[in-house]
């Protein structure tokens, strides 16, 4: 079965608010006394104080309210990096907008499984499952909610590849060692557990790439190989954008530096082919392929910082 990633339930739900009016009216009926959606955001920056990380999905209604949608199919409660949980970012941005005056209320949209099993649902001031969403969607948004439900009841357990671990600890400490602007995300099972069929490093995207206005939050990674495309490769993916691949003229700027446009699932990728990286083989007998993949990445991240202001005009 395809994993499905929460990531990929981030655009139905916000494809669905915004373009299936039945879909908005029964999402806030289940949040009682909201009014109707005026907006929709993905991605937001949490509104507490020093909290980092990101809200899913921030919708206002024409009440002014402030609703802050966390999304989870089966993955735990992220931690960031200074130790602060997910639960405590949604109460805290709840709490610093209700002190200035603003309405607000935290989300938790989830399978009833998921929402069943965890201790901490309640933090949240509503819960909504995948299951209550059903009747108002269909085709292939109810073919991928179903298969993201099904999921859930089935989760994932990665199953530990020690040549894996080692690799990509050793990935990430060269890659902090020699490509400082490049961060990379950590691990995000536990206990530095990698399975075999981990062969994708994500960076993290706050501490690596502007953020534009009129543009989606991008993602990056590296896919040390890439079954469903003719090259390994380092991506910018704007999300929801995949069909605009097709459209979309190459920048000359991007061209000059290797890279080139295509569509990433139901992203659009901005890409630059790399050397494709065994996760299996020792680290040190690939220097020249892994140092080869991270000067892509940071050419393709630099050319971002500096003219992805320009793609505004594709919004």
């Amino acid at each position: 079965m395809t994993r499905i990633y929460e990531r990929d339930t981030d655009i139905l739900f916000a494809k669905a608010l915004e373009h299936v009016p039945a879909f908005a009216t029964h999402f806030l009926k289940l949040v009682e006394g909201t009014g109707t959606l005026s907006r929709v955001l993905r991605q937001t920056p949490h509104h507490g104080a020093g909290h980092r990380g990101s809200i899913d999905l921030e919708l206002r209604t024409s009440t002014d309210m402030l609703l802050l949608v966390e999304n989870k199919i089966d993955a735990g409660y992220s931690v960031t990096r200074s130790g602060d949980p997910q639960p405590d970012r949604y109460e805290a941005s709840v709490a610093a907008l209700r002190a200035r005056g603003i309405a607000a209320a935290s989300v938790l949209l989830a399978p009833e499984v998921y929402l069943r099993g965890s201790r901490h649902a309640h933090r949240f001031n509503h819960q909504i499952s995948y299951e209550a969403l059903r009747q108002v969607l269909s085709g292939e948004d109810l073919a991928l909610l179903d298969a993201a439900i099904l999921q859930a009841v089935t989760p994932y357990d990665p199953v530990p590849n020690s040549s894996s671990a080692t690799f990509f600890a050793e990935y990430e400490a060269f890659a902090r060692r020699h490509f400082p602007k490049l961060v990379i995300k950590h691990n995000p099972n536990g206990n530095g557990v990698r399975p075999t069929e981990s062969r994708t490093i994500y960076f993290d995207v706050p501490r690596t790439l502007h953020t534009w206005g009129r543009l989606p939050r991008p993602r990056m990674s590296l896919q040390c190989r890439d079954s469903t495309a003719p090259s390994a490769s380092v991506k910018i993916m704007l999300g929801g954008w995949g069909m605009k691949a097709g459209e979309l003229p190459v920048p000359t700027s991007l061209s000059e530096i290797g890279g080139y446009i295509r569509p990433a699932g139901r992203s659009l990728g901005l890409v630059i082919d790399t050397p494709q990286l065994d996760t299996q083989t020792p680290f040190i007998a690939q220097m020249v392929e892994i140092e080869a993949g991270l000067e892509a990445a940071e050419r393709l991240a630099r050319w971002w910082n500096n003219h992805g202001e320009a793609l505004a005009s594709w919004a």
